[in-house]
């Protein structure tokens, strides 16, 4: 599932048009002009969108690219589970109970994430890479069909295996069985380094930051209006969502673009620990709104992982912005948190 900008704001009656904190929106710089670059990361794409002074158009479009590129490459290269020399690897391959020392960018995400599993009682969990791996979503080619019983059992013990962690200041002791995967998190982190990254560079007065479906905005465009990002619909019947994004970020997670069907069953790649499979298909797709890439990236993949219920119950309790396309006998259904719809 990915969000994406939208080059204009659509007729009313035929879109849910979400504004949250609208009065915050700064004012545009009216003769700004507009920059874009884009590019390759991840397995995806990512594009950067941007009003800067004229003045600081040329050095930008000179300097801009390769430092972007330069933090990508950083982020790939600490926590890529598809490279055999990323850090990730590294202690994933270390012999168990050892200590393993890692960068302190790395070190950050991996807080994140202990912080987004907790919050969500294990719906986020960090150390599923095996259980990624067994059912075809990971960077390892496995056999055709399903994975056998005894290996699914033999995974369970993985679950909450987060807790274990071993912190040092500058690296961690690695379980025995514990296989990190950050990808349901890293991603939206490096979004918030670009964003932040932007935000401090001297005549650049607004950014719409993306990468594979992930976004994050800041400032006005010339004509004072906030960036427009577009949720991507479940299927043709649901109306278009279009949110408004100045100071907050974008991320949806579901199961249309990464899954398989099996005997008329959908299994997602989104891994539900308690169990060690693919969480169930109730929830199509989680969108999550919030200040925070990283977070809204953590988020919608647990929300997937909880269920309608425990979802509704989590995201009311935590003031949370999101939106579920839930599946019933009748097809998909919305469900918009309450933070959600008094946005609407």
């Amino acid at each position: 599932m990915t969000t994406a900008p939208a080059s204009h704001l659509p007729e009313p009656f035929d879109t849910r048009v979400i504004i949250p904190d609208i009065d915050a929106v700064p004012h545009g710089d009216a003769h700004a002009v507009r920059l874009v670059f884009g590019g390759d990361a991840f397995g995806t794409g990512w594009r950067v969108d941007l009003y800067a002074e004229r003045s600081v158009a040329n050095r930008l479009e000179d300097s801009l690219p390769r430092r972007i590129r330069a933090w990508l490459d950083l982020i790939d290269r600490q926590m890529s589970p598809y490279r055999p020399d990323s850090d990730l690897t590294r202690f994933n391959e270390a012999p168990a109970d050892t200590f393993v020392p890692l960068p302190q960018v790395m070190m950050q995400v991996l807080r994140h994430a202990i912080d987004m599993a907790g919050l969500t009682n294990g719906a986020f969990d960090p150390g599923l890479l095996a259980a990624v791996e067994l059912w075809g979503f990971g960077p390892r080619i496995v056999p055709d069909g399903l994975p056998q019983q005894a290996d699914i059992e033999a995974l369970k013990g993985d679950a909450h295996g987060w807790r274990r962690l071993d912190w040092r200041p500058d690296g961690l002791v690695r379980p025995a069985g514990f296989h990190l995967d950050l990808n349901a998190i890293a991603k939206g982190y490096a979004v918030d380094g670009l964003c932040q990254m932007l935000q401090f560079e001297p005549g650049v007065s607004a950014a719409l930051v993306e990468i594979g479906g992930e976004l994050r905005g800041f400032g006005a465009r010339p004509d004072d209006l906030p960036w427009w990002v577009e949720i991507e619909a479940v299927d043709e019947t649901a109306p278009r969502t279009v949110v408004a994004i100045s100071g907050r970020a974008v991320a949806t997670s579901g199961d249309l673009r990464r899954s398989f069907q099996h005997e008329g069953l959908i299994l997602s790649h989104t891994i539900d620990a308690r169990t060690a499979c693919p969480a169930r298909p109730e929830i199509a797709s989680a969108t999550v709104i919030d200040p925070q890439a990283w977070r809204a990236d953590a988020l919608a993949t647990a929300l997937i992982v909880m269920g309608e219920g425990e979802a509704r119950a989590f995201a009311k309790q935590h003031n949370l912005a999101c939106l579920l396309r839930v599946r019933d006998s009748g097809g998909i259904r919305e469900v918009l948190s309450p933070v959600l719809e008094s946005w609407v």
